[in-house]
């Protein structure tokens, strides 16, 4: 999630205030204010803050002393700028000007507690000025005391309900607690500041505060008001969202599946910072999201082209490959992301997915047992040997991998299923029961582990149909698509003659898979007993045509079997 609009508080008018060239020479007041009042506006303020002291000569000495600061600052001298603040405060302690300046010059020097000293004065000797108060509470958030910034913004807020500046820092300390309460503590802030001051940042806030409160339409409200206010500065003079903003945001939109605006907010990033590969890699996601793999394609590509071999970027590629089926593309690409970084558990891992997804699992088995010795305790790793073996039938072998994956994680619950499933091609159904419930327990919400739960109590105790039938609803609930399940169910319906329930999940499975021989005998038998002979008919001659492939349909329905518990996160 990214962050507020920026890390540094915004000082009120009185310490920005300065004309474009003394803000340039303090560059503290650039960097921290915004949503602030015209240039010369400080000059304004001293004259108006001296006013009362023009009859007596320490305030006109004092007075003079801060414009000739000012004048220095103006011509780029921030240190004779010092002596003449420093020297106005010797003639007159509670000059507010003269604290205000040194406080921001103090601020752009890293002295953080010198900063304080002279905010804290400048408030203490102008208890009714707003400005005062917000630029203290400013320095105090700075210094890591949240609750006492809190306190001043709300009563610089109550002298002047109308300051941008203290309404978005008081909105930046709520957003920082996080709760849903302080989330929406800030929006309102944040609205307020809006109203006054429309601006870029404010609603790039907005948006980032509907994101995180899961609030997908208000975010993209609140998206399209940001972006009415692109590109460049805005009217009170804040300064264009930078790329690595525009970055952040545009992670956030993507994670919640935003797509569109996602690419409009990385397209501008990656446009700004053609080397952010993070950008990059989001972007390319955010096209795939969106069915453009065209687009997803040209940007990784044209990344690499320009010499941006990053192992992120490869990575990318090597997905994207994958997904539109050019595996000879996709495996050199993974092998690129791992000779980049060499040290990467997760894409040693993705490779030998990729290996064994390809159909050559003894080369990932080779890979993985050369990379093993140098990650002995990745669970990951052990869990993709076993899996290397069990896709190339060598159950014996893959269940001491999957062993060694659960001893390193034991909430691991592909491992565990995949350890029933070893255990099962070994007919040792107990021990398979067994996995498989741990499994469940790990992570319930595994749909093919309560199916593969529900076959092997059917192949132990076939009478028992009670505890199976929960199973098998189980997982089509979690996944109606699949077929496996259906298919099960309703030959277990058929076994216990509730023909019309057989019959509708039998349909269900061959609408989901209309080339399996055995969901048509099934539907055969059960059309038979219902004495819709036509039906039947149909429904075996289909058998016939299909049943010559069978085997290579066994084959396909275990591999898929395997698939799906290989996609589950580990």
């Amino acid at each position: 999630m990214p962050r507020l609009p920026t890390s540094k508080f915004r000082l009120a008018a009185l310490l920005v205030s300065l004309t474009a060239t003394a803000a340039a020479a303090v560059a503290a007041a650039a960097a921290v204010a915004a949503h602030e009042v015209a240039p010369g506006a400080l000059r304004a303020h001293a004259q108006k803050s001296s006013a009362a002291r023009a009859t007596r000569p320490t305030g006109q000495a004092a007075a003079t002393l801060v414009a000739q600061g000012v004048a220095s600052l103006e011509s780029g001298d921030a240190l004779e700028a010092k002596k003449f603040f420093q020297r106005a405060l010797d003639i007159e302690p509670k000059n507010v000007a003269a604290h205000t300046y040194l406080g921001a010059l103090a601020d752009r020097a890293g002295e953080l507690r010198e900063a304080e000293t002279h905010f804290a004065a400048a408030a203490l000797a102008a208890p009714r000025s707003p400005q005062a108060l917000n630029n203290y509470g400013a320095i105090l958030f700075r210094l890591g005391r949240a609750t006492q910034a809190a306190a001043q913004f709300e009563a610089s807020l109550k002298l002047d309900a109308r300051q941008p500046s203290a309404l978005v820092n008081l909105a930046q300390i709520r957003f920082v607690a996080g709760t849903p309460a302080d989330l929406r503590a800030a929006r309102t802030l944040f609205e307020r500041a809006r109203d006054i001051a429309p601006d870029a940042e404010i609603m790039r806030a907005l948006t980032v505060i509907a994101l995180r409160l899961s609030e997908r339409e208000a975010a993209k409200n609140y998206y399209r008001e940001y972006a009415s206010q692109l590109p460049g500065a805005t009217s009170v003079g804040v300064a264009a969202v930078s790329p690595q903003a525009r970055a952040e945001l545009g992670a956030a939109l993507l994670e919640a599946e935003l797509f569109d605006e996602a690419v409009a907010e990385l397209t501008a990033t990656v446009a700004a910072d053609a080397s952010n590969v993070e950008a990059i890699v989001n972007l390319a996601r955010s096209y795939r999201a969106l069915k453009d793999v065209a687009a997803a394609g040209r940007l990784l590509e044209a990344a690499v082209a320009r010499g941006l071999e990053d192992a992120r970027v490869f990575a990318a590629l090597a997905d994207l490959y994958e997904s539109i089926g050019r595996v000879e593309n996709a495996i050199p690409a993974m092998r690129l992301a791992v000779e980049r970084a060499p040290a990467s558990e997760e894409y040693r891992f993705r490779y030998a997915l990729l290996l064994i997804n390809s159909q050559a699992p003894k080369a990932a088995v080779i890979r993985l047992q050369e990379v093993l010795p140098s990650f002995p305790r990745s669970a990951k790793l052990w869990f993709a040997l076993g899996l290397a073996h069990m896709t190339d039938h060598q159950s014996a072998s893959a269940a001491p991998a999957f062993a060694r994956a659960v001893e390193l994680d034991p909430r691991a619950a592909p491992a565990l299923a995949y350890l029933g499933l070893a255990h099962a091609d070994q007919g040792r159904y107990d021990e398979a029961i067994t996995f498989y419930e741990r499994a469940v327990a790990v992570n319930e919400q595994l749909a093919t582990v309560h199916y593969l739960l529900a076959d092997i109590l059917l192949k132990r105790n076939p009478s028992d149909t009670a505890r199976p039938e929960r199973s098998l609803l189980r997982a089509i609930s979690l996944d109606p698509t699949l077929v496996s399940a259906r298919l099960a169910l309703g030959k277990l319906y058929l076994r216990t003659d509730r023909l019309d329930e057989a019959a509708e999940q039998l349909q269900r499975a061959r609408s989901l898979d209309p080339n399996s021989a055995e969901t048509h005998y099934q539907l055969g038998r059960v059309y038979t007993r219902l004495k819709r002979t036509a039906e039947a008919q149909a429904a075996l001659a289909t058998f016939k045509r299909l049943n010559e492939g069978q085997k290579e349909q066994a084959q396909n329905e275990r591999r898929e079997i395997v698939r799906r518990l290989a996609s589950v996160h580990f």
